[in-house]
Formats: C-alpha cells, structure tokens, sequence
C-alpha cells in the first residue's frame, strides 16, 4: 500500500499483503464449498432464442441503410462503384461472423 523505502511501512506493507492473500484464499475455498446450482440455462435459452427472433430484422434493417449509404456509389456521375460493392460485401461478411460466432456460442452448453 505505501511506497516509501522506510522498513516499517516495508513491514506494513508484507504483512498486509499476507492477510489480504490468506482472506481471498479462504473466501475463494468457502465459496467453492458453498456453491449452488444457479440454472443459468434457462435465461441464457430464452435470451438466446429473442436474439435468434430479432436478429433477421435487426440485419435487414442495417443491410438497408448500408445500401442506402453506398447507393451514391452506383448512381453518381463519377461515382466509384467498386467502393459501394466492396462497402456492401465487407457489411455481408461481419453480419456473417457475427452471426456464425453467435450460432457457435449458443451451442455451448453451461
């Protein structure tokens, strides 16, 4: 706790460092002693089902302000369509990850 070079507060600061090590080492034994079955699944499923629902929506919805943005893209004089397509298919392919990570978490049991 203190950091001045006096041996006292050296003293001090082992023997807090020993009681705070020995406090958390008997709170994390009587916690595991004590330890209770808390059913985190069923939260966890209907969580994860309301996302499975709204997940669709929520994508499709952003896919189309994502078109909407890009869209100057494609119709300009001198627009740079390369740039609005490469926009759109970076866009598919996060909603991709994102969706595949969520796929790979809700199939790990707890």
């Amino acid at each position: 706790m203190f950091y001045f070079n006096h041996p006292k507060y050296l003293i001090y600061e082992k023997s807090s460092y020993k009681k705070t090590t020995a406090f958390l080492s008997f709170a994390l034994m009587t916690s595991i002693l004590t330890a209770q079955d808390l059913d985190l699944q069923t939260p966890v499923t209907k969580l994860s089902d309301q996302i499975k629902g709204i997940f669709p929506y929520v994508a499709g919805v952003i896919f189309l302000i994502v078109v909407m943005v890009n869209l100057g893209h494609f119709v300009k004089e001198n627009g740079d369509w390369k740039k609005g397509l490469m926009n759109i298919i970076i866009y598919v392919v996060i909603v991709g990850v994102v969706a595949g990570l969520f796929q790979f978490i809700t199939r790990i049991r707890l």
